[in-house]
């Protein structure tokens, strides 16, 4: 018998820590997962508790970011779960201390409103408009700054009181977005798009 809303198995298919960053992005060099690791690093004498769990699948930045890993002496503090389906991941950002998502481009990031919805606090990078749609519900740091990212970490991580105020926050403002405003940042996001596109032709 499985616990309320865990989907069957799940326990069995990922030995999470008890308390671990989240951060599920494919393995892409945009994605940033270097400075997050590094950022991770510098905590580990503070922090030695600390924990990070990756979900996404294995793209052109796979191989380096897990040699990164070992060169940082970060192998018992990582770990990897590549492509995990849709319906177990809810209970991952549930179970998660905090979504980090260090990356470098949008416009269209789905995690932070994932891990809104089910009351997982958020920190990101201050790229495309995340700032301007999560507004006070999330963490901000510059993503080529390893310091701010541990910055962040280390608040999420030992604040118990802020995580449950940006996941109050978070929780709150996704009861804002009903379908109108859906479809209207789904036509922003599509406008930008085509406008990056136009922009680099010839």
């Amino acid at each position: 018998m499985h616990a309320k809303g865990v989907p069957p198995g799940f326990d069995s298919r990922y030995r999470l820590p008890a308390k671990y960053l989240f951060y599920p992005a494919q393995f892409w060099e945009h994605k940033n997962h270097g400075n997050l690791l590094k950022a991770v690093a510098a905590l580990k004498s503070d922090l030695p508790d600390l924990k990070l769990v990756l979900a996404g699948s294995k793209k052109n930045a796979y191989d380096a970011v897990v040699s990164l890993v070992q060169e940082l002496h970060l192998t018992e503090d990582v770990l990897f779960l590549g492509y995990v389906p849709n319906e177990d991941m809810p209970e991952l950002y549930r179970r998660a201390r905090a979504l980090v998502m260090p990356t470098y481009f949008g416009p269209s990031n789905i995690p932070p409103l994932e891990a809104s919805v089910v009351g997982c606090p958020v920190a990101v990078s201050t790229v495309s408009s995340m700032p301007e749609q999560l507004g006070d519900s999330a963490l901000l740091f510059d993503p080529d700054s390893v310091d701010e990212i541990a910055g962040c970490i280390c608040r999420l991580w030992t604040d118990d009181e802020l995580c449950s105020r940006i996941a109050a926050a978070g929780k709150e403002k996704m009861a804002t977005w009903g379908q109108k405003e859906f479809n209207a940042r789904l036509e922003e996001i599509i406008g930008q798009v085509v406008e990056s596109q136009s922009e680099r032709r010839p």
